[in-house]
């Protein structure tokens, strides 16, 4: 049993299968028919890594921030929460960067511009 599991593993790697959990995200912008931002986040064993493939003003501008929510009376839809932000950095398009020791629950946001409103 142990062979046939050790070569199922090696087939499924030859085939491009990762078993590690993930999680991606794609922020795509299109104004008036033209793509305006396109960036790729992927969260893979804690890593996080920002691709920028696109923007209009050559190059992708994030913000990372933690959420700290309180815990709304039920019905309650006007509770607010507050954001530290943790991390903000600028890719040029073509660009990757990683980075390690997020915290839990991180969230980021990605622009065109450092003053440009974020895209969620």
């Amino acid at each position: 049993m142990r062979l046939l599991t050790a070569l199922l593993s090696c087939a499924m790697a030859l085939f491009g299968c990762d078993t590690r959990p993930a999680t991606t995200s794609i922020t795509r912008v299109v104004e008036h028919g033209t793509e305006t931002l396109f960036s790729k986040t992927t969260l893979v064993d804690g890593i996080a890594s920002f691709e920028c493939f696109a923007s209009t003003s050559g190059g992708c501008h994030y913000r990372i921030y933690e959420a700290s929510c309180p815990v709304a009376a039920a019905g309650d839809a006007g509770t607010q929460c507050e954001q530290r932000l943790v991390d903000r950095f600028d890719l040029a398009v073509g660009r990757r960067h990683e980075v390690h020791g997020l915290p839990h629950g991180f969230r980021h946001c990605v622009a065109t511009g450092p003053e440009a409103p974020c895209m969620v």
